[in-house]
């Protein structure tokens, strides 16, 4: 009796098994997403036109410049009493002085805290994203309008698709509050006309 060879058999089908999805229990969930192909246990960084970062805006400037001049000038002449037919002039003498000092300081400082969700607005040839985002606030009639665009590099983001705002290159935020005591904390008109002419 002659033995057939199985290996081919077996070959196929083991291709078979491994080609095969495996069929999810009960319970229990694919590891792929079977419509879009993506792994549903590895983290998924945003990296897409309309995928949403958010930035963590912590801004502090200040600048501060200070100058200092001082001049000081002085000058001292006298003369003796006159001789022969110059008798009549007594001694005489003068002195002058000139002294100036000025002093100039200016010092500004600014911080900002918040937290913003901004989406990805394209992608650039290079890899990076252009993010733009708004978010306003509206309390009691007083409205806070939060806007930041600029340009990030996708290794900036972090897995929990957030980034610090001091890793946005040509970074623009905007900060402004609209309503009735932001109107109250602004002089009046007549107030700044009176700054403007004077």
């Amino acid at each position: 009796m002659k033995h057939r060879d199985l290996r081919p058999l077996t070959v196929l089908l083991l291709s078979m098994a491994v080609a095969a999805p495996a069929a999810a229990t009960p319970g229990q969930r694919p590891l792929i997403d079977l419509e879009t192909g993506t792994s549903l246990v590895s983290n998924l960084k945003a990296h897409r036109i309309g995928d949403l970062v958010t930035i963590i805006i912590t801004e502090e400037a200040a600048a501060n410049a200070g100058a200092k001049t001082k001049a000081d000038n002085k000058s001292e002449n006298s003369g003796g009493p006159g001789l022969g037919f110059l008798d009549f002039i007594r001694p005489w003498d003068m002195s002058t002085e000139n002294k100036y000092q000025g002093n100039g300081d200016t010092e500004r400082s600014g911080s900002l805290q918040a937290e913003i969700t901004a989406r990805i607005t394209e992608v650039l040839h290079n890899g990076d994203f252009r993010v733009a985002g708004t978010r306003m606030v509206n309390i009691n009639g007083e409205k806070q309008l939060i806007e930041i665009t600029g340009i990030c590099r996708a290794r900036d983001i972090a897995p929990d698709n957030t980034i610090m705002s001091t890793f946005i290159s040509d970074a623009q935020i905007a900060y402004n509050g609209s309503g009735l005591v932001t109107d109250a904390a602004q002089p009046g008109v007549v107030t700044r006309i009176l700054n403007w002419l004077f």
